[in-house]
């Protein structure tokens, strides 16, 4: 599974605002809602808001990967929102997130989550790849610059 696979840039947002981060979350299940990638936009965004609070998923270095399990998907279903500003995500080493890829897998599907998780923060951990992003200028390059 790769994120050329799980992402179309319907699902990226970019020159994007969110004044929280749950207006972070629901806008981002929102987008996935509106590129019909998931079932029903309520129920998923009451999991990953659940999810988000049992603990934060801020995982530090500009990065928050908001995530949870649902009945509301079929398959794994990911959206991705760059933040230029930073957002407060309560991430671990207290620095605001600007890199926000949600993603959504089915309750009985087994981890394929923590493979797209592991793939996506190697690229994110890269400084050419990050200035890349902060660069791009629409969803479509942000898509090329991830899918490469």
């Amino acid at each position: 599974m790769d994120l050329e696979s799980l992402l179309q840039p319907e699902t990226i947002l970019i020159d994007w605002h969110p004044a929280t981060k749950d207006d972070a979350i629901a806008s981002l299940v929102e987008a996935m809602a509106d590129a019909g990638v998931i079932q029903d936009r309520e129920i998923v965004l009451h999991d990953v808001q659940t999810r988000e609070q049992s603990l934060s998923t801020g995982l530090g270095d500009g990065i928050a990967y908001p995530h949870a399990r649902s009945s509301a998907v079929d398959s794994v279903a990911m959206a991705f929102g760059i933040v230029r500003e930073g957002l407060e995500f309560e991430s671990r080493d207290g620095e605001p997130a600007i890199f926000i890829p949600l993603m959504v897998s089915p309750k009985d599907g087994g981890a394929p989550h923590l493979y797209v998780m592991a793939e996506i923060v190697k690229k994110l951990e890269d400084q050419d790849v990050r200035e890349q992003l902060l660069d791009a200028e629409s969803p479509e390059e942000v898509y090329r610059i991830l899918a490469e």
